[in-house]
């Protein structure tokens, strides 16, 4: 007969003398990709504040007048009796705040069940940090200023179709026009193995049911049409309109948001209330992302794959709890980290808020 042990919340669950046939089945692992391009910072924890601040130069007027001759022959002023001017900073910050999760654990999960489960969890817990921390990152692109609602329309209720080329011209035209920095550089593509150039371009974040909708576009560049002549991130999948874009499960989707369409062609439990999409285009150094201690990356993650070191793992063996734990049969895993994300520059990011066809 199995010995099943009582769970609390946050124990492993399930009988203790189970069996594992050859290790753990490997579980679904979520695209994050909303530390890329990312100002990243450092906060030492032994600093005294809890607060970052990103501080930006800001660009100097355009000199159009020609400098005069100087006098040699005169009375020589300080300079020379040149001018010159004073940059302008723009200070910029954020309060660091601590996320964290756990699981407890008992002696039985060591006794009766395989060695690897510990390290599981503990890659588990991993995968838990990454998606929570782009998931907060996720909500301060959410306060973005520059909206595009489908083809132009005036607000979200308004909303009835699919992302077009249209709206992303509208977020890369507002970009250049801000003097937004690129994120990639041109790549150039060679006809006769069948690889196609991809401009300048700006990164994008979109949601996979949307994703459909940008490959319809004319002019779309499949990621596989880039050859080897360009580094690729993960998650993908093709540049059109002068960005290069990325889907994610985590990209914001609202459910049945009541909007009306003429067709029940997008995706939402009717013609009444479809799903609303948000995406987005940014520029380098758009947004600040910091962890204390160690600065978070600026790539593009699965998670549970390359921990950032920002994200600090714990692990207390049973018997580890002192007086706490009597017959040392608890222990816990979790992870810890300090975190902020801030929009640097509400010029250099944009939301496009849209429908998805169904496929």
């Amino acid at each position: 007969m199995a010995i099943v042990r009582t769970t609390q919340a946050s124990d492993l669950p399930g009988e203790i003398n189970q069996v594992y046939m050859r290790g753990i089945l490997s579980a679904a692992r979520k695209v994050l990709p909303f530390f890329n391009g990312t100002r990243p910072g450092t906060l030492e924890k032994k600093k005294g504040s809890a607060t970052v601040m990103w501080r930006r130069i800001e660009n100097l007027t355009a000199v159009t007048t020609a400098l005069g001759e100087g006098s040699p022959g005169g009375t020589i002023a300080f300079g020379n009796g040149r001018t010159t001017v004073r940059p302008t900073y723009t200070n910029i910050t954020k309060t660091v705040a601590k996320y964290a999760n756990g699981i407890n654990l008992t002696e039985e999960i060591d006794l009766f069940n395989i060695e690897s489960d510990s390290m599981a969890l503990m890659e588990t817990l991993g995968a838990n940090a990454g998606e929570s921390l782009n998931m907060v990152a996720q909500v301060e692109f959410e306060l973005a200023s520059n909206v595009r609602y489908a083809s132009g329309v005036a607000n979200e209720s308004a909303v009835v179709g699919e992302m077009l080329t249209g709206d992303i011209k509208w977020a890369v035209n507002k970009l250049q026009r801000n003097s937004a920095v690129k994120m990639f550089p041109q790549a150039t593509g060679n006809t006769n193995v069948g690889t196609s150039t991809v401009r300048t371009s700006f990164f994008g974040i979109t949601h996979p049911d949307v994703e459909l909708d940008i490959r319809a576009i004319t002019g779309f560049v499949g990621v596989e049409q880039y050859g080897g002549y360009t580094e690729t991130f993960t998650g993908e999948f093709g540049a059109v309109g002068g960005v290069r874009w990325a889907s994610s499960e985590i990209a914001p989707v609202t459910t049945g948001a009541g909007t009306t369409s003429t067709s029940n062609v997008f995706r939402g439990t009717s013609v009444d209330t479809n799903d609303i999409y948000t995406s987005y285009v940014y520029g380098k150094d758009a947004v600040g992302t910091v962890g204390l201690g160690v600065a978070f990356g600026t790539d593009v993650k699965v998670m549970g794959e390359d921990k950032d070191k920002a994200i600090e793992i714990i692990y207390h063996k049973p018997g580890s709890s002192g007086i706490a734990d009597p017959f040392n049969e608890v222990g816990a895993v979790s992870w810890k980290a300090w975190h902020a994300t801030k929009i640097l520059n509400t010029n250099w990011i944009t939301k496009i808020v849209t429908l998805a066809k169904e496929p």
